[in-house]
């Protein structure tokens, strides 16, 4: 059926071959250049127990369920690392999940004042002496990790155990910002 001289239904099975051909072609290649080899490495690493890997547009986020571990600063850098290696450049967002409890929940809550007081003013020694002693008060220990860029806030009770990772970088207004 021709229209002005055009074969309509064969370029609409062109325009819908080619569509597929691309979706199909996008698809492999996330496949196999990104969530595969980010797979392969995830499953490789022992202090990992489950992780989810999901596409929201060109942002790959990333959940992980950590084990237990001695140092969180050095396990989310070694994990950090390795993930930033397969992505590249592309965005991502690593989210670490735990197996915290109610003891564990309320030490973080009265903590993280501290903490965000800390990022502003400076006083790390004071934060970690107030980390210690809300975890103390639940029956918990905790370990604080600092580096140039976040603050590792590690605190165990029983078998549950707590991981928080909070950024410390200022944007020029002065203000934290959030990764």
């Amino acid at each position: 059926m021709p229209w002005r001289g055009l074969r309509v239904p064969i370029i609409l099975l062109v325009l819908v071959a080619s569509l597929l051909v691309f979706w199909g072609a996008r698809w492999l290649f996330n496949r196999f250049s990104i969530e595969q080899p980010l797979a392969d490495f995830l499953k490789s690493q022992s202090y990992i127990q489950t992780f989810v890997i999901k596409r929201d547009g060109s942002l790959v986020q990333i959940s992980v369920l950590l084990a237990p571990v001695e140092n969180l600063k050095d396990t989310y850098g070694e994990l950090n690392r390795g993930v930033r290696n397969i992505l590249g450049g592309r965005l991502y967002e690593l989210v670490l999940r735990d197996k915290r409890d109610v003891q564990l929940k309320n030490a973080f809550y009265y903590s993280q004042f501290a903490v965000y007081e800390a990022i502003m003013r400076g006083n790390y020694r004071e934060m970690v002496d107030y980390v210690n002693k809300q975890a103390a008060e639940r029956g918990a220990t905790a370990s604080v990790f600092v580096d140039q860029d976040r603050i590792y806030l590690q605190m165990r009770h029983d078998n549950n155990y707590l991981y928080e990772v909070i950024p410390r970088t200022k944007n020029k207004t002065g203000q934290i910002t959030m990764e």
